[in-house]
């Protein structure tokens, strides 16, 4: 996802069905959705597969219900094996009285509500004033319009069917199985997904598309959906979608879905990258080619956020700081190294910037307000300790342990701790101490540097300020002279945290001049010779 800086729209709190979780595993969904233009109501018929992981006699559903603004939705009534069965649904959640379940059953329960979602299924105008519904799921606002439990580790198979009026084209993840016309001007259709998905890419979009099929060698079909007005700008700016695709396919495996939509849509993210849909801000497209770093970033979500998941929300890097720094290795493979390395030294400026506000680590136990989260820590930070990584390891050891990881947990759920052990596999190296100073600890290094004029040159005194914090690196110094270029590697530690270098009269230097570091570089005045 690549947000907008709009971290006031929503206040949410991790409230995670932690009871469901352990009661239940969601095993599929079927919503059947009618959509009207008469009002904004919603009627739903959800059909639910669970298996009941413990013994039990209820289960709860995230389902936000009506609020004072008359919002919200209410349920009709729920059934198995078509027995009505008794419900409690109240401070937005739906509570199922099922009788005994034994532990390892599977049932299915068939549940129908309706209302006007507050959220999650944003009913509104696009620019162009014309009438559009598109889901917004993420993080947790699936609970808005839809019967879930809405928390990325339950992931599961999700088939929507989406009665409409016919002027709309609706869009969906999955196949797209079917579409039938209806009496009254109203449309049917039908998509299936052939993957378990976490529900905060699970997505319906509806509005007056056109639709352009992209050219590619793929077995799967790529396809860009844009308002009727935006055509001719909206294919421009998409086409570059087989780019990056491409890449990631090649250097991490297969791509994940059934097919690859990119969709103008009202999301109020910059891209939110929907499982096989992808939704862009519909002030993104502007027909100067400028969307590519974005679509980039949503592409690459595929692999990373969607097929393999952070089993929660504090392991976030594990989407947002792959798919930074994918896109960034893309740039590098299009554009060339000076490219990558500008967006990095860009990345570093506001990693600093943010820790100058907030002092948080990359795995945040602590943020409750889970938009919060969107931040330079998941996307620049976590980007930038993959970057120090490949660095670390070199690049057939980093790439051969990412592709690891990918197909290890593909389709699953995986934790910062699954990725470490995958790392430490490949490498044969003891990875903890590298991954708890950049993704666990909230400070970066700061390097002092403080000049001094000697005879025939400078002399540059470089002083790690460690502060309660101890860090391990190595500092690349490059000097350039007049008829040379020489690098110097300087190994920081907790015994060694001060270096001094000559610098001949007329030379330069540099500090990590192939931008490979994350730290500080502050410029002292202080008299601190001896």
């Amino acid at each position: 996802m690549i947000k907008y800086l709009i971290l006031s729209l929503c206040f949410l709190t991790i409230s995670n069905s932690v009871s469901s979780q352990k009661l239940i595993d969601v095993k599929s969904y079927f919503f059947k959705l009618i959509i009207t233009d008469s009002s904004d109501v919603i009627r739903v018929r959800e059909v639910i597969s669970v298996d009941f992981v413990e013994e039990c006699n209820f289960f709860e559903l995230d389902l936000n219900n009506l609020n004072a603004d008359n919002k919200g939705m209410v349920v009709h009534s729920i059934q198995r094996d078509r027995m009505k069965l008794n419900f409690d649904h109240s401070n937005d959640k739906l509570k199922i009285n099922t009788g005994i379940n034994k532990k390892g059953t599977n049932s299915e329960f068939r549940i129908i509500y309706s209302g006007i979602p507050e959220d999650g299924l944003v009913i509104g105008e696009n620019k162009y004033k014309n009438r559009t519904i598109f889901g917004d799921n993420w993080p947790k606002r699936a609970r808005n319009w839809l019967a879930t439990v809405d928390h990325p580790s339950d992931k599961a198979l999700v088939d929507f069917e989406v009665i409409a009026p016919a002027h709309y084209t609706c869009i969906s993840n999955g196949k797209l199985m079917d579409v039938t016309s209806l009496d009254k001007d109203y449309t049917a259709s039908f998509y299936s997904s052939e993957h378990e998905l976490p529900t905060k890419v699970m997505v319906i979009g509806l509005a007056d598309f056109t639709i352009d099929t992209v050219p590619s060698k793929n077995t799967f079909p790529i396809t860009s959906w844009v308002y009727k007005e935006d055509q001719i700008n909206g294919f421009d700016d998409l086409k570059v979608t087989v780019d990056p695709l491409t890449f990631f396919i090649n250097n991490i495996g297969p791509y994940p879905f059934e097919k690859l939509a990119n969709v103008q849509s009202t999301t109020r993210y910059g891209g939110m990258e929907n499982a096989g849909c992808i939704f862009y801000d519909e002030h993104a497209v502007k027909g100067d080619n400028s969307m590519e770093n974005l679509i980039a970033h949503e592409i690459a979500h595929q692999w990373f956020g969607n097929s393999v998941t952070e089993s929660d929300w504090k392991h976030l890097w594990l989407s947002e700081g792959f798919a930074t720094y994918m896109t960034n290795t893309y740039l590098q493979n299009k554009y060339g190294i000076a490219k990558m390395n500008e967006q990095f030294a860009s990345d570093r400026k506001r990693i600093i910037e943010f820790k100058k506000k907030i002092s948080l680590p990359v795995i945040d136990t602590i943020t409750t307000d889970l938009i919060q989260l969107l931040n330079p820590n998941s996307y620049q930070k976590g980007a930038w300790t993959l970057h120090m990584l490949h660095n670390k390891l070199g690049n057939d050891t980093f790439w051969k342990g990412i592709r690891l990881f990918y197909f290890t947990y593909k389709y699953s759920n995986a934790s910062s701790n699954d990725f470490i052990r995958i790392m430490e596999e490949v490498s044969d190296e003891k990875l903890n101490p590298f991954f708890n100073q950049w993704l666990r600890k909230s400070e970066i290094p700061i390097v002092l540097v403080n000049k001094k004029k000697v005879r025939k040159g400078t002399l540059i005194r470089l002083e790690l300020k460690q502060g309660y914090n101890s860090f391990t690196f190595p500092l690349e110094v490059q000097i350039n002279n007049a008829d040379k270029i020489e690098k110097q590697v300087l190994n920081f530690n907790y015994r060694t945290t001060l270096f001094e270098i000559f610098i001949p009269a007329g030379a330069t230097y540099s500090l990590d001049p192939d931008v490979k570091l994350l730290f500080e570089q502050i410029e002292t005045k202080d008299n601190v010779w001896k």
